[in-house]
């Protein structure tokens, strides 16, 4: 008889109510099991949802406004927990991962995985110290079109790529919900909103090659003053709503990074571009372009075999699966802390002037 995991959730706003539940109840041998928020108002939002929507039932001694309580309750053998669907905001991330190993849980945590490299760090040590599972979500990665991408780059097709460039931009998009735009919560803007996706994407599929350098500026030239953007300008106090980011890895390669929140452009972009010496390859719509037949030729897509998948469900389905079959994580911390130490540079960078090293 197949084990049914039981899970439990810090964080029951929007991210997990509305992207990862339908993953979560999609698995028949998972079981919502406790939730955790310090707010009140949420939890029982989130509750009565799973209720009254998939009619799940998670009873009031299941309902945590303490995460710490809840898993001193797993600790002690009270609540039993498998998995640990972490959705809180960016700074709080690490202390409930940690506590989550070592209440014996697997755990995954919503992007970025946290607000430094050493805080990264602390959690991939609590995972291999618990002997544990930890998967970022990084759902991009998940995309149709993002696997296709995946499959097509492995192939060889690109030959040795050498540039890649990583763009999402919004002329106008700062978030009016939640807590975004709220330093204490979130420390970064688009950043750590936007640009921890398009830089995931593109360093998965460059196979992760080490960071060696960036250089970047950022800027807050337009969120913290009036504008059609329906926040409060007044609550903006993240340190950027656009940057720019060159940046160096091992291997030769260079990627040049924008994002935003708000710029003053035309429309929003959303793009991933990588150039081998045998071909290039782009995310939107999925493009090959390789010299054929004595042309350059560009190929794109008419049937994707991965058409239909939803992106969030799909990290959640193969984070089980990884856990169930024995497998690697999907989206390993180690390669999580490739990102942040880039996400870190990005923002001494801009805030010196000078190109920043990695170690």
């Amino acid at each position: 008889m197949a084990k049914t995991y039981k899970l439990g959730v810090v964080g029951t706003g929007g991210i997990f109510r509305g992207a990862h539940v339908p993953g979560w109840v999609a698995l028949p041998d998972v079981e919502i099991f406790a939730l955790a928020d310090i707010s009140e108002a949420a939890l029982k939002a989130c509750a009565d949802e799973l209720r009254a929507k998939h009619g799940i039932e998670v009873p009031a001694e299941r309902q945590y406004t303490d995460y710490r309580k809840m898993f001193r309750d797993a600790a002690a053998g009270k609540l039993p927990l498998d998995l640990v669907d972490v959705c809180t905001p960016n700074c709080y991330h690490m202390d409930p991962v940690v506590q989550a190993f070592k209440a014996g849980a697997h755990v995954i945590v919503e992007k970025p995985m946290a607000t430094s490299a050493r805080e990264a760090e602390k959690m991939i040590a609590a995972a291999e110290e618990a002997g544990k599972m930890l998967m970022i979500a990084q759902s991009f990665r998940f995309t149709p079109e993002a696997l296709l991408m995946k499959d097509i780059m492995d192939s060889g097709a690109v030959g040795r790529p050498y540039f890649a460039e990583a763009v999402m931009l919004r002329p106008r998009g700062v978030p009016a919900w939640g807590l975004f735009i709220d330093k204490k919560a979130s420390a970064g803007g688009p950043v750590y909103d936007l640009a921890v996706h398009i830089l995931d994407l593109t360093f998965h599929l460059l196979g992760f090659p080490q960071p060696l350098a960036v250089s970047a500026g950022t800027f807050l030239e337009i969120s913290n003053k009036p504008s059609v953007m329906k926040h409060d300008p007044k609550r903006y106090t993240v340190p950027e709503d656009f940057a720019v980011a060159t940046i160096r890895l091992e291997g030769g390669i260079v990627v040049d990074l924008k994002t935003s929140w708000a710029l003053n452009i035309p429309g929003h972009e959303s793009q991933v571009r990588v150039c081998g010496d045998k071909g290039g390859l782009q995310l939107n719509p999925v493009t090959l372009v390789r010299e054929e037949f004595g042309a350059l030729m560009n190929s794109t897509v008419q049937v994707n075999p991965y058409a239909g998948i939803a992106s969030h469900s799909e990290e959640i389905r193969r984070f089980v699966q990884a856990i169930r079959e024995g497998l690697p994580s999907p989206v390993p911390g180690e390669q999580a802390l490739k990102t942040q130490k880039v996400l870190d540079a990005i923002y001494k960078s801009g805030e010196t002037g000078r190109e920043v090293r990695i170690r």
